[in-house]
């Protein structure tokens, strides 16, 4: 929406494991003329089990950012009418917005769950100086620079009467503009990543995934207590904390293997999530109009959008290793530019609204849909492209 997140951020992968400095090694020769220390007393720890049939390779992850950049600007480009904006809830052309946009909540927890695949691998070894060096620039400087365009673009294309003080408050907030919240995430996420690698490295598998599956229960309660009742929120320094889950939930479903039984149930999850946050919002939407319903059931960590977000992870690792030989290299270039597009894309699509709303009636608003999403996806790889090659300029986007 590479340790980019994002993907859209980048993140290498982590080759060879590597102990950690100083670990003894069984079978040291022992000096003899030096008296015997006491032995210092130790703390249990449990052993990390091996993942049946994993793998090192981590290639599918550039199918799972392209994949989801393209649901990102797809969910952004039908906003417009699953809100009421442009055509009525209940009609056609709004069950087909309705279900487009269900069938892409995934993209964002994918996001976060790569970044946390790539960043939380507890074989790695650095120094959290060395860590927070390297990533929080990666975040930081596009987090000034985008935040810096977006404010403007606020004022002076949108035409929001937006003061200073109006921005320092967005900022704190963490809300600058649509899509930024996401590098608030995410520089929350890297702020706890050390700790949270540690734990992994001294856990077994299965405490791992109930450590995953506690931090998303925990999340789901935040986001209803703030949908519904109304209680709570976010702010700059908070926001990441309900997605921590889905961080941990990428390391965690990194190299599990599914045999064809699980990925068929892995697929049937899916479709029945998608199936039932279409419904239960056509429910709660057409009756009365967009609002508090719609955007729970919408939201990232609502039930069923968190069983179609874990399952599109484990769909899309299966189809990136069969697809990995094929595509791998188009899809890698692809993948380097997903974190730029995420910050374009609404420079571009927003005047193309403008320009272009969606028509009401069925067939000229799918057309209007799909000519929409395919210029902004192609403008925005453009330009991302471009400003890759310049220089003092690429940090932005890269």
């Amino acid at each position: 929406m590479s340790d980019q997140t994002p993907s859209p951020s980048r993140e290498e992968p982590s080759g060879t494991d590597r102990g950690e400095p100083g670990d003894p090694t069984t079978g040291d020769h022992v000096d003899q003329s030096r008296p015997a220390e006491p032995a210092r007393p130790t703390v249990p720890v449990e052993p990390v089990e091996p993942v049946r049939g994993a793998t090192e390779s981590t290639g599918w992850l550039d199918l799972a950012r392209v994949l989801a950049i393209g649901a990102v600007v797809l969910v952004h480009v039908l906003a417009p009418a699953v809100n009421g904006t442009v055509v009525d809830e209940g009609t056609p052309s709004w069950w087909l917005a309705n279900l487009l946009n269900a069938a892409s909540r995934w993209c964002v927890p994918v996001f976060i769950m790569v970044s946390g695949a790539l960043v939380l691998d507890p074989r790695r070894v650095e120094r959290p100086r060395d860590f927070y060096r390297k990533r929080l620039t990666r975040i930081g400087i596009p987090l000034a620079v985008w935040t810096l365009v977006y404010l403007g673009f606020r004022r002076w294309f949108l035409a929001e009467p937006v003061d200073v003080t109006d921005a320092g408050r967005d900022v704190l907030a963490g809300t600058p503009f649509l899509q930024l919240y996401f590098l608030f995430v995410l520089l929350g996420l890297y702020v706890i990543a050390p700790f949270l690698r540690i734990v992994l490295r001294h856990t077994a598998r299965r405490m791992q995934a109930g450590f995953a599956l506690v931090l998303l229960g925990l999340g789901v309660l935040d986001q209803l207590a703030t949908a519904l009742a109304g209680v709570g929120g976010a702010n700059a320094a908070t926001r990441f904390l309900p997605f921590a889950g889905y961080f941990v939930a990428g390391w965690v479903l990194r190299d599990v293997v599914l045999d064809r039984r699980a990925v068929r149930v892995a697929a049937a999850a899916f479709v029945a999530s998608v199936v039932l946050t279409a419904a239960l919002t056509g429910l709660t939407s057409v009756p009365s109009g967009w609002g508090a319903g719609g955007r729970y059931l919408y939201g990232f960590l609502s039930p069923p959008v968190i069983v179609m977000s874990l399952s599109a992870l484990v769909l899309l690792r299966v189809a990136g290793q069969r697809l990995g030989t094929r595509y791998g290299g188009r899809t890698t270039w692809l993948a380097g530019l997903t974190f730029g597009v995420f910050l374009v894309h609404p420079l571009v699509l927003h005047p193309l609204q403008s320009a272009w709303p969606l028509p009401p009636e069925v067939v000229a608003f799918t057309t209007v849909v799909l000519v929409q999403w395919t210029l902004t996806t192609a403008v925005s790889l453009a330009i991302t492209w471009v400003l890759l090659r310049i220089p003092y300029v690429r940090g932005a986007v890269s």
